[in-house]
């Protein structure tokens, strides 16, 4: 009661029963350590023979408020083995069951304490900080998640709370509450148990102090804590670490392989890998992929006596560590020379410039004017205004003139590096076809299996050996321009050999892959039109070399005679006439003069009672003993046309066309006639080989099915006849084979309308080669080039790290599933580019290890140095096997002595050398840890001996102290 101004009393009630914002608070720490059940009847207990390192962690959070200040709280838990056997311990972390506890005084005490004790793992790799500073496996974290709490009232009032909350739940697990700035990684937490109190204290300063830098200063600090006099028997357990690294590792070019292209180098080397097509793309990284190498020398549970540490000695030498673990920090953001290669060529995909442009000599009014003085030559519909020959030959002069006018030196590519990249792509022209042949199919063995269901092109194919090549001078000739220049040569070459007849090399013979690439089936189309010419021009000589032999060995031979033979010369060389009489006007492939185009008949003889007969032509061989319907002459199997090769654009184009005709009469008679045009070949040759024929004879050679044949007994005799006759669905009226054989001639293979127009259709390809654009050529070749890389990952990868083999199969498989996809991009190509990145990453990482340990020198220890290395590249941080006296312990001191010799690291004093050892010079280590642990009575010499934690963490930025002091809370 208090008095007011006017002298009246004023009464004021405080309400004790409405709860405070820490009441609230604790209550909301209460409900979520129930929910967690983290209580003493949760299955958490210690569990001794806990691996920190390889244990699966378990993260719980939730959000609790503080007067409106929002903090977020988070359980961590290493998971156990029984964690998710059922639904209801989903949510539930559970660690394993507790091994036999070693004395009964531990009995006693809480799981933490036990871990406080008896941790295994004193210095974890990657965990969290809390755990590697206290080696706790479960514990809570609650911190402020949009401010940092530096006020130290404000922190002791969380800390407090945390205590109610341990006390009242009976917590088990330590609770922790970070302040400061979160870069910091400030913690303060307690552990409230039955019997007794933790309280984890920190220290983080900025510098390290010079009183407090050697063990002999943390242990007075130590004792001081614990109040230990100096005549009490128990000794401190001491654990330490030393840690030297091996920095700038790139600057060593001993340490680190730098492979390029081989076809790029000069020397002899060159030559063999131009043939071959052996690693071709460069490989590796633009720097060493390994940042730096850290070697920890470790000393652990050693007694306080053993060890001595102070500001005048040292024992504490990396050579006199017992134990010694290795880790390698690898560079993330390091680029890949085969990757580069790859984006880079890929990026032309997005190009919007012709192959004119690239190259600089396009003139569009030169070739517009050109283009337009051979289109009105060669017009058949203009028959007046014709352009005059000398306008003509002084624009094709121009065009001539300004094509030569670049000298070979403002070439994209040299001349001798373009004839090795020719030589590369086209290995017989070299001339030794057969040596290059043997090196190949060894090399590509085992690729075969590998990419047979790739949609690309065959290994060192000249379109898989031109994609490459392509790579190359894109990433080091001048990019688009060097590729028009070669892609440019390559057509070119394509020309040259449709014109000389000269097989490409390479590829699989007869009819177009259609599992292969679009672009390499055109290749192989452009080998059977080859083929095709090469066969026929071989008919023409045969026929002008028997032509020669008859006029020689018979000068009077009749004129009639010679008429045949010219006729059947004649007949050869006009068949393409043939055809262009049959197309349109403004048909472009022409190879005789109209004039000489005669009657496709065969020539008709006379018999002996005056009838005309024809003559067989175009005989195989006998069909059997079959013998004609009609007469008594056998049966020939007579010589056909082969079908004409498609391609798969082709065969879409073609069921397209057919499914564009419609259901009409008309059109459905067209798209028979189209269907039939084989067929039709067939019986005409059949006709010309079988004079006499008649359809039934046909069908029994083409068609058996369609032929049935009866047994038959004769009224007369009374023999049995085998008789014969067509099908019901050859007797249908309007059947379009009794159709087709009435408008079939006998006419012979070699002189019908060719099926297949090798020269129409190797202009064809021809023109698509010539008309492609850089993206469209980028977009063809990138699956090849991705197969190459491919190639040389699992070639280089494979022996040297066998745990990539994985990875492989899998880029093998995402390449496989890109290449046939009937939607061709560029992104999907690059996602494959990105995933080879890591792959390229490991093994130049692998050789780099293994050129800096010696891995390539033959020893007694080469395998184990190898087996250790390989260990590097999969685990964190690797034990060192026998410590500074085994062999990797050898190979690490080589390893520091040559870095220390190059000058990049300032020495670390050393004592004099261990016995046989030899010195060995190590850098001044950048960071020590020293653990403090023993079992003391507090707050007096008769409360119950519980465990008594410190560790100090000292390097070049900061100075760090952990404490975790317990005290006897059963009197308190």
């Amino acid at each position: 009661m208090s008095e007011s101004e006017d002298g009246t009393d004023i009464f004021e009630i405080t309400d004790f029963t409405t709860a405070s914002e820490f009441e609230r608070f604790v209550a909301q720490l209460e409900e979520v350590i129930h929910e967690w059940k983290l209580t003493t009847n949760s299955r958490y207990s210690y569990t001794k023979d806990l691996d920190i390192n390889t244990a699966k962690w378990q993260e719980l959070t939730d959000e609790i408020t503080f007067a409106n200040f929002p903090f977020g709280i988070t359980f961590y838990c290493i998971k156990g083995e029984d964690s998710q056997s059922t639904s209801e311990n989903m949510n539930t972390p559970t660690l394993q069951i507790s091994s036999e506890l070693s004395s009964s005084k531990e009995g006693l005490w809480a799981p933490a304490l036990k871990e406080l004790h008896h941790n295994k793992q004193e210095f974890p790799s990657k965990v969290h900080c809390l755990c590697r500073w206290y080696g706790l496996a479960s514990f809570v974290v609650i911190y402020p998640k949009s401010y940092s709490i530096s006020d130290e009232s404000r922190i002791n009032m969380l800390v407090s709370a945390i205590t109610v909350a341990s006390q009242t739940t009976s917590c088990v697990v330590p609770l922790f509450v970070q302040s400061l700035e979160p870069s910091r990684k400030f913690y303060t937490g307690c552990l409230w148990s039955p019997n007794s109190t933790t309280s984890f204290q920190m220290v983080h300063l900025n510098r390290v102090p010079e009183k407090f830098k050697n063990l002999c200063g943390l242990l007075d600090v130590f004792k001081q804590k614990l109040n230990m006099q100096r005549d009490i028997q128990t000794k401190a357990v001491v654990s330490v670490r030393l840690t030297c690294v091996l920095q700038d590792l790139e600057r060593n070019v001993w340490s680190w392989p730098h492979e390029q292209a081989g076809f790029l180098e000069d020397g002899a080397k060159s030559t063999v890998l131009s043939l071959t097509g052996a690693n071709c793309l460069p490989f590796g990284t633009y720097e060493d992929s390994i940042e730096n190498l850290c070697l920890y020398a470790m000393w652990l549970n050693m007694s306080e006596d053993v060890l001595s540490d102070n500001s005048a000695n040292s024992d504490l030498e990396p050579l006199s560590a017992p134990i010694w673990t290795t880790q390698v920090t690898m560079s993330k953001e390091v680029q890949g020379l085969l990757t580069q290669c790859l984006l880079k060529f890929a990026n032309l995909c997005d190009s919007k410039e012709s192959f004119g442009q690239a190259v600089g000599t396009k003139d569009e009014k030169n070739d517009n004017e050109l283009a337009d003085a051979l289109e009105k030559l060669t017009d058949p519909h203009t028959q007046y205004n014709l352009p005059s020959l000398s306008r003509v030959s002084r624009v094709v002069s121009n065009t001539r003139s300004r094509l030569s006018s670049h000298p070979q030196t403002d070439s994209p590519i040299p001349l001798d590096f373009l004839n090795k990249i020719l030589l590369h792509v086209f290995p017989d022209a070299s001339g030794e076809e057969g040596e290059v042949d043997e090196i190949l199919s060894e090399e590509t063995e085992g690729l075969k299996e590998v990419f047979k269901f790739y949609k690309t092109a065959p290994v060192h194919s000249p379109l898989y050996n031109l994609a490459v090549a392509c790579c190359l001078v894109n990433h080091s000739y001048g990019g688009l321009k060097a590729v028009a220049h070669l892609w440019h040569e390559f057509v070119l070459e394509m020309r040259y050999r449709l014109d000389n007849s000269i097989l490409l090399p390479g590829l699989e013979k007869g009819l177009p892959n259609l599992s292969q690439g679009i672009l390499y089936q055109k290749l192989q189309m452009l080998n059977c039109c080859i083929e095709t010419k090469i066969s026929r021009d071989q008919n023409v000589s045969t026929l002008h070399e028997s032509s020669t032999d008859n006029t020689t060995d018979k000068p009077e031979t009749s004129a009639e005679g010679e008429g045949v033979i010219s006729h059947e010369i004649e007949s050869v060389e006009c068949t393409e006439a043939d055809e262009a009489a049959d197309e349109d006007d403004n048909e472009e492939f022409f190879d005789c003069e109209a004039d000489s185009i005669e009657d496709n008949s065969p020539a008709p003889t006379a018999s002996s009672d005056g009838a005309i007969a024809l003559q067989p032509q175009g005989r195989l061989c006998l069909l059997g003993e079959q013998k004609l319907m009609n007469s008594d002459e056998f049966i020939y199997v007579p010589l056909t046309q082969e079908p004409s090769p498609m391609t798969e654009d082709m065969l879409e184009e073609h069921a397209d066309m057919l499914t564009r005709l419609g259901t009409s009469s008309s059109g459905s008679s067209l798209r028979a006639r189209l269907q039939s045009a084989s067929l039709v070949s067939d019986m005409e040759s059949f006709k010309a080989a079988n004079p006499g024929c008649v359809l039934e004879d046909f069908v029994r050679w083409y068609s058996p099915r369609d032929f049935i044949e009866e047994s038959v007994i004769e009224k007369d005799t009374g023999n049995t006849v085998e008789k014969g006759c067509l099908s019901k669905r050859m007797l249908v009226p309007g059947n379009m084979w009794q159709e087709a054989w009435s408008n079939a001639k006998p006419i012979p293979a070699k002189r019908q309308k060719r099926l297949f127009n090798d020269t129409k259709e190797a202009e064809k390809v021809l023109h698509l080669l010539a008309n492609l654009t850089p993206a469209q050529v980028a977009l063809h070749l990138l699956p090849m080039a991705c197969q190459s890389a491919i190639g040389q990952i699992k070639k280089q990868g494979e022996d040297l790290v066998p745990s990539l083999a994985p990875s492989i199969k899998t880029l093998i498989s995402q390449l496989e599933r890109v290449t046939r996809n009937s939607s061709q991009s560029a992104g999907a190509y690059i996602d494959c580019i990105h995933s080879m990145h890591s792959a390229e990453l490991v093994i130049s990482r692998a050789k780099s290890l293994f050129l800096k340990f010696g891995c390539d020198e033959v020893s007694e220890d080469s395998e184990d140095v190898r087996e250790f290395v390989l260990s590097l590249l999969t685990q964190e941080e690797v034990k060192v096997v026998g410590g500074a006296r085994g062999p990797i312990g050898k190979a690490l001191r080589n390893l520091f002595q040559k870095h220390m010799q190059s000058g990049h690291q300032n020495p670390y004093s050393s004592s004099k050398d261990k016995s046989d050892m030899g010195s060995a010079v190590f850098p001044k280590p950048v960071a020590k840890e020293y653990i403090l642990r023993t079992v003391a009575p507090r707050p007096t010499p008769y409360s119950q001996q519980l465990p008594q934690y410190m560790r100090c963490v000292m390097n070049g930025y900061e100075y760090r102290l952990c404490g975790a002091f317990s005290e006897d809370s059963t009197f308190v």
